[in-house]
């Protein structure tokens, strides 16, 4: 499937498919009536508390409804330009008197995306000053005597695309009308957030580069445990959830011992530490692709790099992307990540914190044109799976000459797969760890025959149905209960909500999960056993010690 992975990466990145497997977004374009990125909340009528934070007073903005405030823009960090590009992110300036948090910034720098893109918006601004954060909270929770659950959302985009800004998160009141408080935080994408180099680990105070997007995530985490008490929220209760991209960062963090007292629960949704993406590099590797990389530019050191225009460093050309599509992503550098996180996990060194982990029916259906013959998939099954081809024939194909179905059915198994083997042995490190399937096919014809892709979660995760998208009443219904399920377990480590089934805690010897779909249910995953042995183990480790551990 990595294969494949890195195929469709490429493919995005030349020709701007409106592919959501690697962005985590499966989602309509937004339609008209979502504000600009960068437009202005503060005509609100009600003037909302101010809250001091450790660095200045904020004034929020409240909703046309009155029943929660957004405080927009905030910096959690200082603006990663000049010096501080490729370097880790360092405390923002103070300022006086009351800041008025009305305004979303611009989004991190990474390559504007073409109209059908995905995550195309014609009114959307990116820079390289974009370390800011969005907090939601009802607007009774400043001066309640409660401290609310917090929940910290790391958007998807394959480490090259997305943010905070996107109309997707732009409405909180899913969270907010159930007392929970949400913080969504920009973080460096692309060669800014994930671009490593000998000469900048020479000149670093770690002896290490690249990881500034993942360092990002934990300044902007530092920043809700120092500040969110202001806002009502209980900073021993943060809950981190991410999709794709953003589930990958959530294994970051499981596995970055710098970050363990600063989030307490995880929801990971179609991102485990297996069968997404390739396995974190080491620090050496992605050395050696980042000084390759600035060669072809014509720099060769830290001081040079920086004088660059950001256009110089923004994005893979071509043929890069054919050589190495994810080559900005995370990295095992031995000090923020002593570890892969896939290695963290095979070992047991990751704390035992609560964990919803899962997958969509699909994942891979992006992946594979339609009207594929038994050849192309006789081809494809060995490509992927040698001499073991013949058996996952049999296990995926369903006689039914749908050539195309078996390989995203083979396909979406690596994701799947590395859900369970995760949710497996992070159940040896405690009780709470719960495994879904979303099952839920949007409605129309398009729809219906590619199924349930990678980030088709995500609209209902958010509640998110812009108008000019149709959508039925088990669609609004099925986000409601999903929600309900997502907040219960930042509120306790449980989805326990009443008048919904039951989720039991997941157990290899009993294998029962979610199905997200209409109706909710849970059951057996028939499919386990066929699962488990689809992944090669090859894709688990580069330590053949622990590699052996899932033979």
């Amino acid at each position: 499937m990595e294969k494949d992975v890195r195929e469709m990466s490429k493919l995005m990145i030349n020709q701007a498919l409106p592919l959501a497997l690697i962005s985590g977004l499966a989602l309509a374009a937004c339609d008209a009536s979502e504000p600009p990125a960068n437009s202005s909340l503060a005509d609100a009528a009600v003037s909302p508390p101010i809250v001091e934070t450790r660095y200045g007073a904020l004034e929020g903005v409240p909703s046309e409804s009155g029943d929660y405030v957004s405080y927009l823009g905030v910096p959690f960090a200082a603006p990663p330009v000049g010096d501080l590009r490729w370097a880790a992110p360092e405390a923002p300036e103070s300022w006086e008197g009351v800041r008025l948090a009305d305004t979303y910034a611009d989004d991190c720098m990474q390559v504007v995306p073409e109209p059908d893109s995905w995550n195309y918006r014609a009114d959307a601004s990116y820079s390289e000053d974009c370390l800011y954060l969005n907090v939601f909270a009802p607007s009774d929770a400043v001066n309640s005597d409660e401290a609310l659950p917090v929940m910290f959302w790391v958007f998807g985009g394959g480490f090259l695309a997305g943010g905070i800004s996107q109309p997707e998160y732009r409405d909180p009141s899913a969270y907010t009308d159930r007392n929970v408080i949400l913080v969504t935080a920009n973080y460096r994408v692309g060669s800014f957030g994930y671009l490593a180099h000998p000469d900048f680990s020479t000149k670093s105070d770690t002896g290490t580069s690249g990881n500034y997007g993942s360092m990002d995530h934990i300044a902007a985490l530092e920043w809700v445990h120092d500040n969110i008490s202001g806002f009502g929220g209980d900073p021993s209760n943060v809950t981190v959830f991410g999709e794709s991209s953003g589930g990958i960062a959530s294994n970051v963090l499981l596995s970055s011992p710098s970050a363990e007292n600063l989030w307490s629960k995880s929801i990971i949704q179609s991102g485990p530490a297996w069968g997404l993406t390739p396995y974190m590099r080491t620090l050496e590797e992605a050395e050696a692709w980042g000084e390759a990389f600035l060669e072809r530019r014509g720099v060769t050191t830290l001081e040079e790099a920086r004088a660059l225009p950001a256009e110089a460093v923004n994005g893979l050309t071509p043929e890069e992307s054919a050589i190495n599509a994810f080559a900005f992503q995370p990295i095992a550098d031995g000090i923020l990540t002593p570890r892969t996180s896939g290695d963290t996990i095979l070992l047991g060194e990751q704390p035992a914190k609560p964990m919803i982990i899962g997958w969509t029916r699909e994942e891979a259906a992006f992946f594979y044109p339609f009207n594929r013959s038994e050849a192309d998939m006789r081809a494809w099954f060995e490509a992927e799976f040698g001499d073991r081809a013949d058996e996952l024939i049999d296990a995926y194909y369903l006689n039914d000459e749908d050539y195309r179905g078996a390989m995203v059915r083979a396909g979406t198994a690596g994701i799947a797969q590395g859900s369970l083997v995760e949710a497996e042995l992070h159940s040896q490190k405690t009780n709470q760890v719960y495994v879904y399937r979303f099952d839920q096919v949007p409605p129309g014809e398009q729809a219906a025959a590619m199924g349930v892709p990678h980030g088709t979660d995500v609209g209902y995760t958010f509640g998110y149905f812009p108008e000019g998208t149709e959508r039925r009443d088990e669609d609004f219904t099925l986000s409601s209960q999903l929600i309900d399920y997502w907040t219960a377990f930042a509120r306790t480590g449980e989805p326990v909500v009443e008048g919904l089934p039951e989720w039991p805690a997941f157990s290899p010897d009993q294998n029962d999960v979610m199905f997200f779909d209409a109706p909710l249910r849970v059951e057996e995953l028939e499919s386990y056993d066929v699962l488990l042995r689809t992944q090669k183990t090859a894709n688990f480790s580069r330590d053949p010690d622990l590699r052996a551990l899932q033979d």
